[in-house]
């Protein structure tokens, strides 16, 4: 929704990113033994190496996306290094002994994410908005997480190192933090709107675990581009 405020060529660019991340973070959802799921992430592995070579490939329209979409901005093979790297803790039993390796996990999924998005956008930040993009993929991904913890916990697989109850007051507090950080400029708007929807998941979750509607999301990112808050 957010990359909807974007040019049509930056939007383009985005779509293909999201494609590909979405295809990496369900690996645990669509294999049975971790040894299958580390096989799915190296193909992956090779092929976005591939594509980012420019390399032909009809092995999946995701990966012929991003090879345009490469080829028109440069993206970092890093942040899909890092990316496919920590999807490798969806396959363990209890991936975060702490908060410090749960925090790493979200900046390397969730920020690797935005900062393929920036690059997509406007290419190099500054450092004042490379610390708002940090903090707001963290804000993401962790809600992500608290979203997911319930279905995860039910197949026997918890997700957070403690209560739900602790990284809910972290997410608060860190949506206080990032409100109060000077928005990046407009140009970069469609590589983190999305998470002016971060404090609506929070209110579902505290309630009923509900969702807010498509329609509430898309206001909120509409109310977000208008006044530079999420």
């Amino acid at each position: 929704m957010a990359s909807r405020f974007a040019p049509a060529d930056v939007r383009r660019r985005l779509i293909a990113i999201y494609a590909v991340n979405y295809e990496i973070a369900r690996t645990a959802e669509v294999v049975k033994e971790p040894t299958l799921g580390d096989i799915r992430l190296a193909w992956w592995r090779d092929a976005i190496a591939d594509a980012l070579a420019g390399k032909p490939s009809d092995q999946h329209e995701a990966l012929a996306a991003l090879r345009v979409a490469h080829g028109e901005t440069p993206l970092s093979a890093q942040h899909f290094a890092t990316l496919i790297d920590a999807r490798r803790h969806d396959l363990d039993a209890a991936p975060f002994a702490d908060w410090s390796a749960f925090d790493a996990y979200v900046d390397a999924t969730a920020g690797s994410v935005m900062r393929l998005a920036v690059e997509a956008c406007a290419g190099a930040v500054g450092d004042e908005d490379s610390a708002f993009i940090t903090r707001a993929a963290w804000l993401w991904g962790a809600v992500g997480l608290l979203r997911a913890e319930p279905t995860w916990r039910a197949r026997g697989r918890p997700l957070l190192p403690s209560s739900a109850d602790a990284l809910v007051a972290r997410v608060e507090a860190e949506l206080s933090a990032l409100r109060a950080l000077h928005a990046p400029p407009p140009d970069l708007f469609p590589a983190y709107g999305y998470v002016a929807n971060a404090a609506a998941y929070l209110r579902g979750l505290r309630r009923n675990g509900a969702a807010p509607s498509p329609f509430a999301r898309r206001l909120r990112i509409v109310a977000a581009a208008a006044t530079g808050r999420v």
